[in-house]
């Protein structure tokens, strides 16, 4: 080829170059999940940070409940057009899965498990038996959503430790990937808080887990001494509790409150003194991080939460006040603690935030998970 043919090829390729635009880079969400929890918002953010174009599968479960959901996403995924990276199966999505792998069979498959159905339903709120039908219906959904997707997705090394062991995962397929939380609800806010009362703040179900007996029996310890617990949230146990709780409700020790939303519970949080974590003793609160957590270090508040293996994985004592699960006595100490020393809870909190900074951002977080499936970043 001569030099003049050489640069006039050359030339052609470059000019088309420019005139091709560059692939879009997409994923696909899939399943019955709830776009606006925090996990969901918090990955939708990060791919869009990074440059990635989204594209929703998602039907209402309670507007289509039983096998109209399963039609519906049918429908919704032939209208998608264009290629996937891969198609992301969010929770809950234990029941979609193998829908996914249907619609999709030519595009890699990522499940966002989160958890395990069995664990939930039969070990931590203890809602039927293991040898129950329900029970066995758990674990085969577990196992064979577990088993489908390619890649699964879960948010502490004990976590995948545990599915491992329980449904026979290989620990190849899974990654672990942190909940974050989205930054444009939950961000550290200005202006100082009032000395008194001294506010402990806790959102959250009413599951086992959550440990509020916990609280409200350090509350109980702490009354008389200036400090308000502002709890909320509703669920599984709730009337129990509260009517448990009633003496410290009536004295101003305890204030409950239902659901709010995500606004008001960031606000709520600005100003608490404190934000709590989570107390349970079953085995699953030994295997997370739940999102309270993520939502404080967020907002560069001062947090107490139990001490365990998933706790460890991500914090330590220059982070969060970590102490033994389920003891009021140590969770009332370190209220305490915290009280009386106000630049301890400035120091906890610029720990807290500098963590989120650091790693838990949600371009940090959707990047982590593109490496690890080596998928190159788009920007």
């Amino acid at each position: 080829m001569s030099r003049e043919h050489y640069y006039r090829d050359t030339r052609r390729h470059i000019t088309r170059m420019k005139q091709t635009p560059p692939p879009i880079a997409r994923v696909c969400f899939f399943g019955i999940y709830d776009p606006s929890y925090a996990h969901n918002r918090m990955l939708a953010e990060g791919f869009a940070s990074l440059g990635y174009e989204v594209s929703e599968c998602c039907v209402d479960a309670k507007q289509y409940p039983g096998i109209q959901k399963y039609w519906q996403l049918a429908r919704a995924a032939r209208r998608l057009r264009g290629q996937y990276v891969f198609v992301l199966a969010l929770f809950p999505g234990h029941t979609v899965v193998w829908l996914a792998r249907l619609l999709f069979p030519r595009t890699r498959v990522v499940f966002d498990a989160m958890l395990s159905l069995y664990d939930s339903n039969v070990h931590d709120r203890a809602r039927y038996r293991r040898w129950s039908i329900r029970g066995m219906r758990d674990y085969l959904l577990d196992w064979s959503s577990m088993h489908l997707a390619d890649t699964m997705m879960l948010d502490t090394n004990a976590h995948i430790e545990y599915v491992a062991r329980v449904f026979a995962v290989s620990r190849a397929k899974c990654l672990r990937v942190l909940v974050g939380s989205d930054t444009n609800t939950f961000f550290p806010r200005d202006g100082a808080i009032p000395a008194v009362p001294f506010v402990v703040h806790f959102h959250g179900t009413y599951v086992p887990l959550q440990g509020i007996p916990c609280i409200i029996a350090a509350a109980r310890l702490l009354r008389g001494e200036h400090i308000l617990f502002r709890i909320i949230g509703s669920g599984q146990h709730s009337a129990h509790i509260k009517k448990d709780a009633r003496d410290l409700v009536e004295s101003g020790v305890v204030v409950f409150v239902d659901r709010v939303s995500l606004a008001e519970l960031a606000d709520s949080m600005a100003h608490a003194h404190v934000c709590l974590g989570i107390f349970g003793a079953s085995d699953k609160a030994q295997r997370v991080i739940p999102n309270k957590v993520y939502e404080a270090l967020a907002m560069g508040k001062p947090i107490i939460t139990a001490d365990t293996p998933g706790a460890r994985e991500l914090l330590d004592e220059h982070t969060a006040v970590l102490i033994p699960a389920n003891n009021p006595q140590e969770l009332a100490e370190a209220i305490r603690a915290v009280q009386a020393d106000p630049e301890c809870r400035v120091a906890l909190g610029a720990a807290a935030r500098a963590l989120f900074v650091s790693k838990l951002l949600p371009e940090h977080i959707v990047g982590d998970l593109l490496q690890a499936l080596g998928v190159g970043e788009t920007s």
